[in-house]
């Protein structure tokens, strides 16, 4: 039964992010086509070359993302949270904890590194299970035991799994390509000089709506995506290690220091790939900070773990 529900909601995840990115070809199309209506006489022939500018600086940001995506995450990632590669000859414990989980799997084995911290946190990246890495903070393995760095290595295990890290990429896309049509749209006319068909100017609104969409909605429900696949990656430690109290264990030891000095001023893009928030949380409203977390709450993963 548990199996199942992990599954299915795995699945549930995958197949949100698949109507998400659906959206993208469909929401260019509407806009380009509202855009030609408003400001062109003839319809075609303005949806036409409409849409041939817009791709012309939509098609470089989506292929320049990609290429991130796929060539430079890992080393851009590790810059910014200075993680250095570690050999099986210096940690001999820490790698065989992920390779024995590995094998239970059927896994590649991961590269493993370091972050040369004394907080406790951890992250998996790569962009296929053949060419990832997991990383731990030197606190976390100081700090934590043996069972519970394995409930820390299943759960970055899981999210190798689900491929949440691409995932991140192609939401990333997603958002990068609604940004450059709305510096395209602002660009390519001026609101005091346009005329409509409607003796108003539409791409005010038009330009509007794309501004609060990429500023605001896209990075909630990214957020909010982000939060989901937390919750799905300590189910799934559960399953691979066989083992809830280890991983409510862990959350609860990192939980007491989890936050790196060295990152806190990066994007919660980064912030959002650790197994627990390495950044100071902000001062204000907990229902607002909610909305703007890259994690659930600490209780509330405790609570569902107990429940699993």
């Amino acid at each position: 039964m548990q199996v199942y529900w992990l599954q299915s909601s795995i699945w549930k995840n995958r197949l949100r992010l698949v109507y998400l990115m659906s959206l993208i070809p469909l929401f260019v199309l509407i806009v380009i086509a509202l855009y030609s209506f408003f400001l062109n006489e003839d319809f075609w022939q303005g949806f036409i070359d409409t849409f041939a500018q817009t791709s012309f600086y939509l098609l470089p940001v989506v292929f320049l993302w990609t290429i991130i995506g796929v060539f430079l995450e890992k080393n851009i990632i590790f810059s910014f949270t200075w993680a250095k590669e570690i050999t099986r000859m210096e940690k001999p414990e820490i790698y065989n904890i992920v390779e024995n989980l590995c094998i239970s799997r059927w896994l590649p084995i991961p590269k493993i590194a370091i972050i040369d911290d004394s907080s406790m946190n951890a992250f998996a990246t790569g962009w296929s299970p053949k060419k990832s890495w997991v990383v731990f903070s030197q606190g976390l393995i100081d700090k934590l035991n043996k069972e519970e760095i394995e409930a820390v290595s299943g759960h970055e295990l899981t999210h190798i799994i689900n491929g949440d890290v691409k995932n991140m990429v192609i939401i990333n896309v997603f958002i990068g390509a609604i940004g450059t049509i709305w510096y395209h749209l602002m660009k390519m006319s001026s609101w005091s000089s346009s005329s409509s068909k409607k003796g108003w100017n539409p791409l005010v609104f038009l330009w509007l709506l794309l501004y609060v969409l990429s500023i605001i909605i896209l990075p909630l429900i990214n957020l909010a995506i982000s939060r989901k696949k937390e919750l799905l990656a300590d189910a799934g430690s559960v399953e691979i290690t066989k083992n809830s109290l280890a991983m409510i264990s862990a959350l609860e030891k990192i939980s007491q220091d989890s936050v790196i000095e060295k990152i806190t001023k990066q994007s919660s893009n980064i912030a959002s790939m650790f197994i627990s928030n390495p950044k100071e949380k902000p001062r204000y409203f907990a229902s607002i900070r909610g909305l703007f977390s890259t994690h659930p709450p600490i209780e509330e993963r405790i609570e569902l773990l107990k429940k699993y």
